[in-house]
């Protein structure tokens, strides 16, 4: 029969078997990748909650109304190029 003599069956295991084997390889490097974004977004985030709690500490310590007013002088006298008001 041809189906023997052609080795039909041993030959589509094989290939059922190397299909899996992509499957699992591309799960768990879909996992890997995730868990990466996942740590970086985490990062990001620490990131912005410590410039909130240090923004916080300069306006509770009375510096930040100052510093925030020259920063905001210089932004507008050096980035947009317009004279600030007195």
């Amino acid at each position: 029969e041809m189906k023997n003599e052609f080795q039909i069956d041993s030959r589509f295991e094989d290939i059922e078997f190397k299909l899996n084997l992509i499957q699992q390889n591309t799960k768990f490097f879909l996992g890997a990748l995730d868990t990466e974004n996942s740590n970086a977004l985490e990062w990001i985030i620490i990131v912005l909650i410590s410039f909130e709690c240090i923004l916080m500490i300069l306006e509770m310590s009375g510096v930040g109304p100052t510093l925030f007013r020259s920063m905001k002088m210089f932004y507008v006298e050096n980035i947009t190029g317009e004279n600030p008001p007195p």
